[in-house]
């Protein structure tokens, strides 16, 4: 269907050569209208006179007209074939008129996928809901249980709530299934318990897979500097230990020195 303000556009801006005139089914004068603009350019060159405004006069009056003209007339003239054809159409379908399809006021709801609940697990996580966090992922495993990323995120759960088992178990699935992202195991914060357990070093060692039988020495705690047969040099080294290990965060570990120190 032809739009008359187009056709005025194409008139103001093209109407030189009659461009026009072809938008609107006019052929013949469209190549009329062309050819007048070639031989009014020769007679411009050869003569030197202003004979080429003369197509141009007439494209800029079919502008003019085009943008005055009612939408109706319009539509009479060029679109009335497109009319004819719709009106048609529109008399042979009298209940499609009178009865809306139901699709069309209704929206389907899709079943949630992996990513839905992979990113309410994130969010739950970040708003330190844990226990939610682990409830989405698992969710989002039951739908695709090989995904790395989400046998990650449960472990960083798991590292955050002290269960050091699931942790590990879901930490060896990650790397099982393609995770590769190892400066992240060792950095991330939320691994930070983990990486202070007894058996963490070997677990790497042995390609992230769970040793057999946990191992006998106990990890480090703030308890061990109860005691006060220890000197105030093995306190600070192993507070040192801590926040190294990401145990104690660096204002933690001034505050235990100063404890220690009396100060």
């Amino acid at each position: 269907m032809k739009s008359k303000y187009v056709a005025a556009a194409l008139a103001f801006f093209l109407g030189i050569f009659g461009v026009h005139r072809f938008y609107l089914g006019k052929r013949f004068w469209g190549v009329v209208h062309f050819l007048l603009f070639w031989l009014c350019f020769a007679i411009t060159v050869e003569e030197n006179t202003p004979a080429i405004l003369l197509p141009a006069l007439l494209g800029f009056i079919d502008a003019v007209l085009l943008f005055v003209m009612p939408e109706v007339e319009f539509n009479e003239r060029y679109n009335r074939r497109y009319m004819s054809s719709t009106r048609e159409q529109w008399e042979n379908e009298p209940r499609r008129r009178q009865l809306p399809r139901a699709t069309s006021t209704s929206k389907t709801q899709s079943a949630p996928d992996v990513s839905d609940f992979k990113r309410t697990g994130i969010e739950k996580f970040r708003d330190y809901d844990y226990e939610g966090a682990i409830d989405s992922f698992q969710k989002a495993l039951e739908l695709q249980y090989e995904d790395p990323a989400t046998h990650f995120n449960l472990a960083c759960c798991y590292s955050i709530l002290e269960d050091a088992d699931l942790a590990y178990e879901h930490l060896g699935k990650a790397i099982s299934y393609g995770f590769k992202d190892t400066d992240k195991i060792n950095t991330h914060d939320a691994l930070s318990f983990l990486r202070t357990q007894p058996g963490f070093d070997t677990f790497v060692k042995d390609g992230y897979k769970r040793p057999a039988s946990p191992p006998v020495e106990a990890p480090l705690s703030l308890n061990d500097f109860s005691s006060p047969a220890d000197d105030l040099l093995d306190q600070i080294l192993k507070l040192g230990e801590l926040r190294d290990k990401g145990v104690l965060t660096d204002e933690e570990f001034a505050l235990q020195k100063r404890k220690i120190l009396g100060e």
